[in-house]
């Protein structure tokens, strides 16, 4: 045979091989992938199972899992496999379907089986019959430590995998793979971190005594509103027991604050941080925030508060979905009027403040001993909790310092990041500074795109977008105590201060307000730049806070902004791809 015949030979049956190897890749991606789209579905299954205490469910659900996941394992495995991986085109296909398929297996074996177990005690994470049952807690701390573990193994692991590169139909398996499991290691993770301290701030070691602080978002503060009415719950082997109620403008204003300010904190929030409770969360650091309320509470009241919660009107419009509406002093509240009722209807229906105050008292108790009695399945009251608490709208601080050393860092910590990290850290804040009660007619929106990398630094370009909803035909009826009565800003204006953080150890490089340069102040508050910015809203008035920041070197990851949690039920967190890949 002529020798070019024979290269002609070779190259057909290599090009048929490539082929044929191809096809064969792309039934076997098509084919676990099908497995890889079912194990979604199972997990989904097992989800909803194991929330709804369902054991039978569950294993059944289970079971399908662990099939699944053997299929893709089975399809994956062996040398075969393993050298597919390192061809061109298909390598990272393979090896992803292979990554996919042993996570998937690890959690069924040591992330979800050890959770069906208890299945039927999770429901005791929240009170029946005002109490707490610490016995199913600690049966629940083992196995759902078990699997955080596992969760947190497979949430690095998949983090870790591009698949942008992989065919179509599994680049979907895999990111929904992905994103189940990322939103799994998040619940796990604070279940984990619940079990962990519930049963010594439940009083299993003798009583407790915290601050539940509702926060009136119709006086914005940097943690969300004004510390309206403080509660004190008593916490003692399981039980809990709101015991009494004061107005937070009961405890009066100071000469000197409470605690030494910082010279920062005296220049970027003014000595009331420290002299008035009502304005102790000016700072966006609630665990600062919290040591000055307690201060103050245990200067004035009998009891030393072992810790500061927090909630706002928006979460509790999330448990009315749950249990049902109360009746407060002849109101009904209800899930969809419940922050008009508490945020702007109480002002206008009752002209005086002690009245007010005292219909906020009622209706904080009323919910309060509805949730502590049971009212609602108890996977809904966790699922609303679990909202609250995603949209900043719920801060634990403990003074126990290994309580608090467990909840830093979670999604009810509220304290301000301060750490240096790869993933930079960009925070908006704001605080009204009048007397009304105005607020409840602010909407604000923060957005941010990291435009560029260069020497691993990150621009960052974002904009905060402020408005005023009241109209101006609307603001000769509302009453002064709603407007400020003209005390500061024109009745009907809205005084908003705007604080911007960027990164830790980075800068504000330029500030814009409605398109005018606004000259940056310098501050810096626990390593990060603030400048401050305050816009005048006149009925129906909107303005645009922009921004540019820049990070140091190494904060190369996604980029995280806060802010204050709106009167809207919207996230308080975002998170924007990264610039630098």
């Amino acid at each position: 045979m002529p020798r070019t015949r024979r290269l002609g030979t070779v190259l057909a049956v290599a090009v048929v091989t490539l082929v044929a190897v191809a096809a064969w890749v792309g039934w076997t991606a098509y084919r676990v992938s099908g497995s890889l789209s079912a194990v979604v579905d199972d997990a989904e299954a097992v989800q909803a199972a194991v929330t709804d205490a369902d054991a039978d469910r569950a294993r059944a659900a289970l079971t399908g899992l662990q099939q699944h996941s053997a299929e893709a394992a089975e399809r994956t495995s062996g040398l075969t496999w393993r050298a597919l991986g390192a061809l061109p085109f298909v390598g990272d296909d393979a090896q992803g379907i292979a990554l996919a398929s042993d996570v998937i297996a690890g959690l069924g074996a040591k992330g979800v089986d050890p959770l069906i177990d208890v299945s039927g005690d999770l429901g005791s994470i929240v009170p029946r019959d005002a109490r707490v049952d610490l016995d199913a807690l600690e049966r629940l701390q083992g196995p759902v430590a078990e699997a955080d573990t596992a969760f947190t193994d497979a949430d690095t692991r998949l983090a870790g995998a591009d698949p942008d590169g992989y065919v179509d139909r599994l680049a979907t398996s895999f990111r929904d793979l992905r994103d189940k499991v990322r939103e799994a290691h998040r619940a796990m993770s604070a279940a984990a971190t619940a079990l962990e301290v519930m049963p010594a701030m439940l009083g299993a070691e003798g009583p407790r005594d915290f601050l539940l602080v509702m926060q009136n978002n119709a006086e914005v503060r940097a943690t969300g509103g004004l510390p309206g009415a403080i509660s004190v719950v008593r916490a003692e082997d399981g039980a809990i027991e709101l015991v009494r109620q004061v107005a937070g403008n009961e405890l009066g204003r100071r000469e000197q604050p409470v605690l030494p300010l910082t010279p920062v904190e005296r220049e970027l929030f003014g000595p009331n941080l420290g002299r008035y409770v009502l304005d102790a969360n000016l700072t966006p650091d609630w665990p600062r925030s919290s040591e000055l309320i307690a201060a103050r509470w245990a200067e004035t009241q009998p009891e030393d508060p072992a810790g500061v919660l927090s909630i706002d009107p928006v979460a509790l419009s999330y448990l009315l979905e749950v249990t049902g509406p109360v009746q407060v002093e002849g109101v009904e509240l209800r899930a969809e009027n419940a922050v008009d009722q508490l945020l702007h209807e109480v002002y206008v229906r009752l002209p005086e403040p002690a009245a007010q105050d005292a219909f906020f008292r009622e209706a904080a108790r009323t919910i309060f001993d509805r949730v502590a009695s049971g009212g609602g399945a108890p996977q809904d009251i966790l699922r609303a909790l679990d909202r609250g608490a995603r949209e900043g709208r719920l801060l634990v601080h403990s003074f126990d310092e290994a309580e608090q050393r467990s909840l830093a860092g979670t999604g009810v910590s509220g304290e301000l990041p301060s750490e240096d990290s790869e993933q930079p850290q960009v925070g908006v804040y704001l605080s009204d500074t009048g007397i009304g009660k105005m607020s409840y007619f602010l909407r604000h929106d923060v957005r941010a795109t990291a435009t560029s990398c260069s020497g691993a630094r990150q621009r960052v370009d974002g904009m905060l977008r402020l408005e005023s909803t009241v109209e101006e035909a609307e603001v000769g009826s509302l009453p002064d105590y709603v407007t400020g009565g003209g005390f500061g800003a024109e009745v009907g204006e809205q005084l908003v201060m705007a604080y911007l953080y960027g990164p830790v150890g980075g800068s504000i490089d330029r500030v814009t307000f409605n398109g005018r340069p606004v000259t940056a102040q310098g501050f810096e508050h626990e390593g990060r730049p603030v400048t401050r910015v305050i816009a005048e809203l006149e009925p129906g008035e909107v303005t645009n806070v922009e921004w540019r920041m820049t990070t140091p070197e190494g904060q190369t990851g996604a980029v995280e902004v806060r802010t204050t949690p709106s009167i809207e039920p919207t996230a308080s967190r975002a998170t924007y791809p990264s610039a630098c890949g």
